[in-house]
């Protein structure tokens, strides 16, 4: 199974939610256990910016020395995102060839592994052949029974916490903090990249309770701009050369941390990422959750004051709609809704059914099931008045939007 097609044609047919360890525990010690290889592991969890964490650590100790990866979900338009060797995506045929060798020794030795299992244990496979220090691994779902947990990271980095994924985390901020600082262990070093008060006080219990060291790195390069960053960006990107700077125990020089803010910013896909369609400013965002959309509109107004704003809005069925349009209801001057990429798409639809306009004159929001006719539309009803388009909800929504900006 070599095609790059194929492969990810078969990931695609496993991606399903899976919980618990045997599946991935099995396949690793079948692949003779590469993490072990490895110096140095940090898992990066949270609820948003985990992705552009995760990334910017690995790039740094890569400049200072250090070789290292990053392990990233999910991907917006290629499955070559989600491994990063030596500051690099890899290659599609270096990620065939691993992942395809992966997936059949799990088909061989009976291990119906998911999709991410395979991926997480790909990539340790990669990163181990590649001789690497330090691997650096985006949780996909909390950490309780993530696969990336398996591993008894060295290090987490836990980014913030939002209400997301209730249906597996639970229901309050305490609740989902607590899934997210389950792989802490005796000896695990913990750094919070939040000063939310309740975040802060369950981070000070849960490693006295077990033993671990949670350290509070503040922000590297405060006073170093980041052009070319998204605005909430900025904060995930200072985590990142902090806990770098922690993990090295040194400072990091001001060209390392303009270099690495300048490549992460240009890694990766739907992350504030600017275009222009007939001379309209449009800003194509994957904020998946309330406070990711939150992040997102208040980027657009630091970027472009008090503009008119049109948004295109595609969400998935287990998120939050209602919440995320409250929030869209207040700053966008017409609304756009679509249906995202997947097959956990909402029916826009009913996702109108939430939406509750200012001014009930108004009627409904616009409902065009194509995002990119719904771009299209998005941009005709502000043009005219010098305004900007906002495409988010999901990075679904980002993907088939990307492709044809970035082809057209």
């Amino acid at each position: 199974m070599t095609s790059f097609a194929r492969v990810c044609a078969e990931l695609d047919r496993r991606r399903h939610v899976t919980l618990g360890f045997e599946r991935i525990e099995a396949l690793l010690t079948a692949m003779g256990h590469p993490e072990i290889d490895l110096t140095g592991i940090v898992q990066v969890v949270g609820t948003n910016g985990k992705g552009t964490t995760a990334l910017t650590l690995a790039a740094a100790l890569q400049e200072m020395g250090y070789p290292s990866g990053a392990f990233l979900s999910p991907h917006v338009l290629s499955y070559t995102e989600r491994v990063v060797l030596h500051g690099s995506q890899v290659s599609e045929v270096e990620f065939a060839a691993a992942m395809g060798e992966t997936m059949e020794l799990a088909d061989r030795k009976g291990i119906p592994a998911s999709q991410f299992e395979l991926l997480t244990a790909g990539a340790l496979g990669m990163f181990a052949a590649a001789g690497l220090s330090w691997a650096v691994l985006e949780a996909g779902l909390g950490a309780r029974h993530d696969a990336t947990s398996l591993v008894r990271p060295d290090a987490v980095v836990l980014t913030n916490v939002s209400i997301d994924h209730t249906e597996y985390l639970g229901e309050t901020v305490e609740e989902i903090a607590e899934e997210k600082l389950a792989s802490l262990k005796p000896g695990t070093t913990l750094f919070l990249g939040t000063d939310e008060g309740r975040i802060v006080d369950l981070a000070h219990s849960t490693s006295r309770r077990l033993g671990a060291r949670l350290v509070l790195p503040g922000e590297a390069g405060e006073n170093i701009p980041f052009p070319g960053l998204a605005p909430y960006a900025e904060d995930d990107v200072r985590l990142g050369l902090a806990v770098a700077e922690s993990l090295l125990a040194t400072s990091l020089p001001a060209e390392v941390k303009e270099k690495v803010a300048l490549d992460v910013g240009k890694a990766l896909p739907g992350r504030f990422e600017v275009h222009e369609v007939a001379g309209v400013p449009v800003v194509v965002d994957g904020g998946h959750n309330a406070a990711g959309l939150s992040a997102a509109l208040a980027g657009m107004r630091q970027t472009y004051g008090e503009r008119p704003l049109g948004v295109v809005f595609g969400v998935l069925r287990e998120k939050d709609a209602a919440s995320m349009l409250a929030g869209l209801n207040r700053e966008a001057n017409s609304i756009v809704l679509t249906r995202p990429e997947s097959e956990r798409a909402a029916d826009p639809a009913e996702v109108d059914l939430l939406h509750e306009p200012l001014d009930r004159k108004e009627g409904r929001a616009l409902v065009v099931a194509d995002p990119v006719e719904a771009l299209g539309v998005a941009v005709e009803a502000v043009r005219e008045m010098a305004g900007v388009v906002l495409v988010t909800g999901s990075l679904a929504t980002a993907a088939p939007v990307l492709r044809w900006l970035r082809e057209a």
